[in-house]
């Protein structure tokens, strides 16, 4: 069976605090994008996990691995392997939440299948990684806490995105242990069910760029060419980087930006994409 694994970008991501074990608090709006990994999973007599496509070469650890780990460990598994093989089409180390998405998926391909129920999905997902309980269901969501669903809701927006990959892998952890700022929280209403993009955009930011930008400049570069195009509305960093991302109107001018930016910087990776 193939399956989509979506990517994510964090529409705000704010640092609120910190927790005594050093973990951070944040508060975050989170859409999938139309940009995915394709996941094949098949039964099989023993477990084999492997990656094909771009980004596969970029792959270090991976969760996958860990995940059946867990399930054989609580004996929620019988003698069924399963083969997976990965085609990784979304960066690697980008902060758009590739290798959480590929676990979600996997995770819920088991709850059809009756390996494992919704309440013990949610629980080993929350123990894998924080941005894989976002990407168990399909809207948008408010993340808070270590990246907690707080809440879902629909997103209005038909604006298109391109989104710069700068070739650059960057470690969340050291990017979340480089941050210096703490942030008043953003509150939004949720009563309403519907958020604009506009709403969410206008008034907030990404602590984490300072960070991520001094240690890889690229990512000031991909900043200062989306705040210098007059056709950009808005310019925010996903994550924990390195991807960094403009906001458009139409898909002609995202379009023309991406070209504007390739001939600049052949060596980058671009997707004009939206938000899902």
């Amino acid at each position: 069976m193939k399956l989509k694994s979506f990517a994510k970008i964090n529409l705000f991501l704010e640092v609120i605090g910190k927790y005594e074990n050093n973990f951070h608090m944040i508060n975050s709006i989170v859409s999938r994008i139309d940009l995915f990994d394709e996941v094949e999973i098949k039964e099989s007599e023993e477990l084999a996990v492997s990656f094909k496509g771009p980004f596969a070469s970029f792959i270090d650890n991976n969760n996958i691995n860990y995940l059946f780990q867990i399930l054989k460990e609580e004996h929620l598994m019988s003698q069924t392997g399963f083969t997976v093989t990965v085609d990784k089409n979304i960066p690697v180390g980008s902060g758009l939440g590739g290798g959480s998405s590929n676990v979600a998926v996997i995770l819920n391909y088991l709850e059809n299948k009756s390996y494992i129920n919704k309440e013990k999905k949610l629980l080993i997902s929350r123990k894998l990684g924080s941005d894989i309980e976002f990407f168990l269901e399909n809207d948008p969501a408010l993340l808070s806490g270590r990246g907690k669903v707080n809440s879902r809701f629909k997103i209005l927006s038909n604006k298109f995105i391109l989104l710069v990959y700068p070739q650059k892998f960057l470690s969340t952890k050291e990017v979340y242990s480089k941050c210096k700022i703490i942030d008043k929280k953003s509150v939004f209403d949720f009563g309403k069910k519907n958020l604009s993009l506009d709403e969410i955009m206008r008034n907030t930011s990404n602590s984490l760029e300072e960070s991520a930008i001094n240690i890889c400049k690229e990512i000031n570069e991909i900043k200062n060419i989306f705040l210098t195009d007059k056709q950009s509305q808005y310019a925010r960093m996903s994550g924990s980087g390195s991807s960094y991302y403009g906001i458009y109107e139409s898909e002609k001018d995202a379009k023309n930006a991406e070209k504007d930016l390739l001939n600049q910087y052949p060596d980058w990776w671009t997707c004009v994409t939206k938000l899902i």
